[in-house]
């Protein structure tokens, strides 16, 4: 054999990887698509049925120590979702259900702590809450009085879809579901079926559920 055909046989040879990897790579991103339009088509029948429920799972929100938010009401559900070029193909980018926790309460905080002023402030970030601040300083040296904070006390939901369509995988964010925290769940995109989507949804109406038990790498992120 020439060194010419040495030549041919290893171009031949990648060529034939190249196929094979184009091909894999099609078929993780045609599974990975069909599992957002699955969480899709679920959420747009969830939302209304949500919405009309307006459920008050037991659970509660600790803004401080001192400021629990109880009884909220869960409704205003309302779905979306974005496309994005991969690839040369259109494919989804995410998928998302969004909701309010509504209260009722109009709430006043005052800290005079610049740590406590922080966690506050994160915590509230976390809640998708924008607060009135009237910040109090001394006039002679310019330390800080107090912080006071004042807000309508409505904590927003999410539950967000992030595709991975090269491996076939998609990320699950949820967050202020148990607390003001955000929660990320992996699964591989067959898992995603009605059998999961169900248990995301006894999750959201408070009912107990299987869904970060069947999840990999689930992990917590507290505000």
């Amino acid at each position: 054999m020439g060194f010419l055909d040495d030549l041919k046989r290893q171009a031949d040879a990648l060529k034939t990887q190249q196929t094979v990897d184009a091909a894999s790579l099609a078929r993780n991103a045609a599974l990975t698509d069909a599992a957002c339009k699955t969480t899709l088509a679920y959420f747009m029948e969830l939302a209304p049925q949500l919405n009309v429920l307006q459920l008050r799972p037991r659970v509660r929100f600790s803004l401080d120590n001192r400021t629990p938010l109880d009884g909220l009401t869960r409704g205003d559900f309302k779905v979306d979702s974005r496309r994005k070029r991969h690839r040369d193909q259109e494919v989804f980018d995410h998928v998302v259900l969004h909701g309010v926790q509504t209260s009722g309460q109009t709430v006043t905080m005052t800290k005079d702590f610049p740590p406590e002023v922080e966690r506050l402030e994160a915590r509230l970030r976390q809640a998708g809450i924008t607060a009135d601040i009237d910040t109090r300083r001394d006039p002679d040296n310019g330390r800080l009085i107090h912080v006071q904070f004042r807000f309508v006390a409505d904590v927003v939901l999410s539950v967000k879809l992030h595709p991975d369509h090269d491996q076939a995988r998609v990320t699950f964010r949820i967050a202020n579901l148990d607390a003001l925290e955000t929660v990320t769940a992996e699964f591989p995109a067959h898992a995603v079926g009605t059998g999961l989507l169900d248990e995301l949804a006894r999750w959201i109406t408070g009912e107990p559920s299987q869904f970060l038990k069947l999840a990999e790498n689930a992990r917590r992120i507290e505000a």
